[in-house]
């Protein structure tokens, strides 16, 4: 498979090349894309809450949690 670069606007959910691009019709291309400008990953900060109960769950007296089987029946 012959590999091209090229860079791309990515406008109203499509890929606009920057290019003129040949393909003919029906034929399969591998697409991979890398981006400059992707947000950071969000999560939990290492001191809020969730991190802290995750350190010191809550103990309950005659509390028992449900396994993953009895939750995913409830769903």
């Amino acid at each position: 498979m012959k590999k091209q670069s090229f860079d791309a606007i990515f406008e109203n959910g499509v890929f606009r090349p920057l290019i003129n691009l040949k393909f003919t019709e029906g034929q399969t291309v591998k697409i991979m894309i890398q981006s400059d400008n992707i947000p950071p990953k969000k999560c939990f900060p290492q001191t809020g809450i969730i991190a802290q109960l995750t350190a010191n769950p809550l103990v309950i007296s005659d509390f028992q949690p449900l396994t993953r089987e009895e939750a995913n029946d409830r769903w």
